[in-house]
């Protein structure tokens, strides 16, 4: 049996515990930072106790004897969390490295690791984990990218070698985040300018006539309230996406404005104070009005 383990346990590593898990494979440990701040220690302990995974109280009891180690943190902690790693690692081991991050960084990480003796794969995750879990569509690149694809095919994962040389998987999923998280920020910006309108039905109902194929007010209600609980982490790896677009040679225009939008809902940490996600758009827009009110 397959034994995994994860550094950092948030949404994604928990949704991919679950189905790993359920598919055979042993996720025994995780090591997240958070277990070091009183105020959210019980809270990760608990969790990781649900899902029947040790919540470490270091990298190097997480890692011991995993076949498998994946980097689930954020875009700004590749590195660190590899440093982390890196030492309790060793030859025969596989660290795989789910971050949303530039095909730089990913190399950089990939050095670190590689030190220890173990083999870093860089998977680029090409969808939003819910509702598809373990199942996600994943690219990944590295030496042992077409081992690790045999392996975990066979709990379910829905993952596709692309070739060894790390930073060409992310290179994909950096540029598709061009589109993909454009569109939000673009959705996003559009709703608040027409709610200054009294018009935010009104936009919606015309894009339903131009393109009739999509559910414009089912998909703005969804999109706003993962943007509440997403956008700072979505406004963190627009700089890589940046970063990946310079490397081309293609001006991130578009890349810095998604950024600038995105975090500009992120700076009203609208996630620390809300009992509740809102259920729709216009409930998301009496929130901002609200906000706006009070500031």
């Amino acid at each position: 049996m397959t034994k995994i383990a994860f550094i950092g346990f948030g949404e994604a590593a928990g949704l991919l515990t679950d189905g790993l898990a359920e598919a055979g494979a042993e996720v025994t440990a995780t090591y997240d930072i958070l277990i070091n701040d009183p105020a959210k220690a019980e809270t990760h302990k608990q969790k990781a106790a649900s899902k029947g995974v040790i919540a470490a109280a270091e990298a190097q009891q997480a890692v011991a004897g995993a076949d498998i180690v994946i980097s689930a943190v954020t875009s700004k902690e590749i590195l660190v969390a590899a440093k982390n790693v890196a030492p309790h690692l060793k030859a025969g081991q596989i660290y795989m490295d789910i971050n949303s991050a530039s095909p730089e960084a990913k190399r950089e990480a990939a050095m670190v690791i590689e030190t220890s003796g173990a083999d870093f794969v860089e998977a680029a995750v090409m969808d939003l984990v819910p509702p598809h879990g373990h199942k996600v569509p994943m690219l990944l690149a590295g030496v042992k990218a077409e081992a690790l694809t045999a392996t975990l095919s066979a709990y379910g994962m829905n993952v596709k070698a692309i070739g060894e040389t790390i930073g060409n998987a992310s290179s994909v999923k950096m540029v598709r985040s061009v589109f993909m998280k454009g569109f939000s920020a673009i959705l996003l910006e559009s709703l608040v300018a027409a709610d200054k309108l009294n018009a935010a039905d009104a936009v919606l109902e015309s894009l339903q006539v131009t393109y009739p194929d999509m559910n414009w007010k089912t998909l703005a209600s969804k999109s706003m309230s993962r943007l509440i609980q997403h956008s700072k982490r979505q406004s963190e790896e627009m700089s890589s996406v940046a970063a990946t677009l310079e490397e081309l040679g293609v001006e991130p225009i578009t890349a810095t404005a998604t950024g600038a939008r995105l975090g500009w809902l992120a700076d009203l940490e609208l996630v620390e104070v809300l009992d509740t996600l809102p259920e729709t758009y216009n409930e998301f827009l009496k929130i901002l009005e609200q906000h706006s009110q009070n500031a």
